[in-house]
């Protein structure tokens, strides 16, 4: 098949959608496709690989430019040859669209709640945004919908009026080879670097959103571990990712936690610390799929995430981590970090595999056999209806 994946940024240096992008790409023409990217940008590596389709989108105001992308790329989907149109966000003259960032109508609810929500409906971004994306999922000419986690399923139907026979649920994959139980050799290393004992328990956050993730959750969380204590809190925390910290550094001081978070940045070695950690924690209010999640149990580390977000479907209470309904509530968290404290090591042991072994049902590669399976399906689709109008 000749197929054109749409996606603002298709690349391997970064994380989440646009990594995603680029395994998918790489994937589906391993398997003999012919794939194109339609985009603003695409790794240099990328394109030795791939066909590239570039938009030029003119600066201008947010609201206005995600508006602009869709239709540039919809002019360029049309203008091309190709059997199936993969859109991995917003965009026009789709024959498939993948809900890859968070549903704008349910995002300025939980974001901005009580009356400063009400006033954000008419902000121009949000407003343009929603429209984009009724008008988009709801398209005659879009023949799937599709999502990443039971959470995305029920929005799409409850603010867009998608119906469920429209929708198809695709897991994300995680690539096994890079991210696996191995990572744990870095566990002495990297904590002897940090100045972390090994009888600390070690915190993981990473995420370029500090306060849409709900790291000031994490850091009052671990906070109530301390309060009443004879002795300090074995409580340490890594904070990974390039977001505005210095509320959050303030914060912590005035938690009396300062000596224990320690802010990294954006890394390329995240696995050394996925290996050295203990619990991830991602008390994110609300988007599709924290790929960060996946990641993590593939490496044999528990996660503590919200009910409210798409990590849902992964955790298994008690079993590969903990789940908290409200990702504000400090308390809820901290009482998930009491529970694992409590934990002998033999129970950390089990929780651990028991991450690996759902992590290791979800490699990428079935990531791309379902997608092919789905995009070959449309095609035929597509075919049949083309047969029928000139018979």
């Amino acid at each position: 098949m000749k197929v054109a994946l749409v996606k603002n940024r298709c690349s391997l240096a970064l994380g989440g959608s646009e990594r995603y992008c680029a395994n998918l790409a790489r994937g589906l023409a391993a398997r003999g496709h012919e794939v194109t990217v339609i985009g603003q940008s695409m790794d240099a590596v990328l394109q030795q690989e791939l066909a590239f389709v570039s938009v030029e989108v003119p600066r201008s105001p947010s609201w206005r430019a995600n508006r602009v992308f869709a239709q540039l790329c919809g002019a360029a989907a049309d203008e091309g040859v190709y059997d199936v149109v993969y859109g991995l966000g917003r965009s026009f003259g789709l024959d498939v669209v993948r809900v890859t960032e968070r549903l704008q109508a349910h995002w300025i609810t939980v974001n901005y709640p009580g009356l400063l929500g009400r006033w954000q409906r008419w902000n121009p971004r949000h407003t343009t945004l929603i429209d984009l994306e009724r008008s988009i999922y709801n398209d005659a000419s879009v023949r799937r919908v599709i999502v990443q986690s039971s959470v995305d399923a029920r929005l799409l139907s409850e603010l867009y009026g998608v119906s469920p026979h429209k929708q198809q649920l695709i897991p994300n994959g995680v690539d096994l080879s890079v991210f696996h139980e191995g990572v744990v050799e870095h566990r002495r290393e990297l904590r002897e670097e940090l100045g972390i004992a090994e009888s600390d328990l070690l915190l993981v956050f990473a995420s370029m959103d500090f306060a849409g993730k709900g790291l000031m959750t994490v850091l009052e969380a671990m906070a109530l571990c301390e309060d009443g204590r004879a002795t300090a809190s074995p409580w340490r925390l890594v904070v990974l990712g390039d977001g505005r910290r210095s509320r959050f550094e303030r914060r912590a001081q005035q938690l009396g936690i300062g000596q224990a978070v320690w802010f990294g940045g954006r890394r390329r070695d995240i696995t050394r610390f996925y290996g050295a950690g203990d619990l991830f924690v991602l008390p994110t209010v609300y988007e599709p799929f924290p790929n960060v999640n996946l990641e993590a149990m593939a490496c044999g580390l528990p996660v503590a995430t919200s009910s409210t977000a798409g990590g849902l479907d992964l955790v298994e209470p008690g079993r590969t981590g903990y789940l908290v309904d409200d990702p504000a509530d400090s308390s809820e968290l901290s009482a998930c970090l009491a529970q694992f404290q409590a934990l002998s090591a033999a129970e950390r042991l089990a929780i651990s595999e028991a991450c690996c072994q759902v992590a290791s049902a979800r490699p990428f590669s079935a990531t791309v056999t379902a997608t092919e399976a789905m995009l070959q399906e449309v095609y035929r689709e597509k075919s049949r209806v083309a047969g029928s109008a000139t018979a």
